[in-house]
């Protein structure tokens, strides 16, 4: 019975650095992009920071169908590959299943997260279900 009480105090000593371990912030935001609605034909990832402008290489279907974003993450889409002119839409996490008539706006991308520096958030108007799509 001893013997357990040590062996098992010694594994809590062993375990405890990891279960108390820190989350740290992200960085950087990553896109997921797919060339069909609903997560279908994946197609690219980027990974960036917030408020720097990302193009956006369509997919082979000509226009981007769905795409995710990281958690707390807002972009603003544009028509141009540099961010320039009006916004053409908005979405946020965990991102849009399908972009309908946006999907072919999509040159580029700026996106927000909560404590980030860059241009501010706004809210999403495209319309955004959760997905249990995992990393790729």
């Amino acid at each position: 019975m001893q013997f357990l009480k040590t062996f098992l105090l010694a594994a809590l000593v062993l375990v405890a650095p990891a279960s108390a371990a820190t989350i740290q912030k992200r960085d950087t935001v990553d896109i997921f992009i797919w060339g069909g609605a609903n997560f279908q034909d994946y197609t690219e990832n980027y990974t960036f920071n917030p408020g720097d402008c990302q193009a956006i290489t369509a997919p082979a279907s000509g226009i981007v169908g769905s795409a995710t974003v990281d958690e707390n993450a807002t972009c603003n889409v544009y028509a141009s590959s540099d961010c320039s002119g009006d916004v053409t839409g908005t979405f946020s996490a965990p991102g849009i299943s399908d972009t309908g008539s946006l999907g072919s706006s999509f040159g580029s991308v700026s996106c927000t997260i909560p404590s980030s520096s860059g241009s501010a958030s706004t809210t999403s108007s495209a319309a955004s279900e959760p997905t249990d799509v995992c990393d790729a």
